[in-house]
């Protein structure tokens, strides 16, 4: 089988989805926080800007602009950590996440806008809350209340997302689509 090509890694907005590696049990309360935790570890180290997540029992939903990093290189950083201390934690060896991941880059305003929806409507259509603001796992309730940062845990400050500007037109186009030769 022939491994997917990339188109680009980096100066894009991406929705990526991740999830657990077949087998593994859902994730506890304490480790979908530990997810955030190293989530906000990770973009101090390899800045990135961050615009919407979901932690769900078995995957996750983020969307991010990477500049001076690949896409890949945050991916790597943040699954190699997470899936080590959960492992660890949970007293288990080996993979924890599946290897690849699935990344949809944002081309128009109205894909990030789209995007964002669906990551927060996520554990709504799971069945897990009413609200896209009831789940602590997800960047819902800062857009919901701005005032007010999303739910976390004591064990570590609130994941909140990066605010990023957009003209308000729905076909704007995000990034200079690349020439083709004739």
């Amino acid at each position: 089988m022939t491994r997917l090509r990339r188109i680009a890694g980096q100066d894009r907005i991406f929705f990526i989805t991740t999830n657990l590696l077949n087998g593994c049990s859902p994730l506890a309360p304490s480790e979908r926080d530990l997810i955030l935790s190293f989530l906000g570890d990770v973009r101090t180290r390899c800045p990135f800007i961050l615009l919407g997540y979901v932690v769900m029992p078995a995957h996750v939903h983020l969307l991010l602009a990477v500049q001076s990093v690949s896409v890949s290189q945050v991916m790597h950083q943040w699954k190699f950590k997470t899936g080590h201390r959960i492992q660890q934690l949970r007293g288990s060896e080996g993979p924890f996440w599946q290897p690849r991941y699935f990344d949809f880059i944002c081309r128009h305003a109205r894909d990030v806008s789209s995007k964002l929806d669906y990551i927060h409507q996520n554990p709504v259509q799971a069945g897990f809350v009413q609200r896209p603001d009831q789940w602590p796992w997800s960047s819902a309730a800062f857009y919901t209340k701005p005032s007010s940062p999303p739910s976390s845990s004591p064990s570590f400050p609130p994941l909140i997302p990066d605010h990023m500007d957009f003209s308000g037109d729905p076909d704007e186009l995000l990034w200079p689509a690349p020439r083709r030769p004739l």
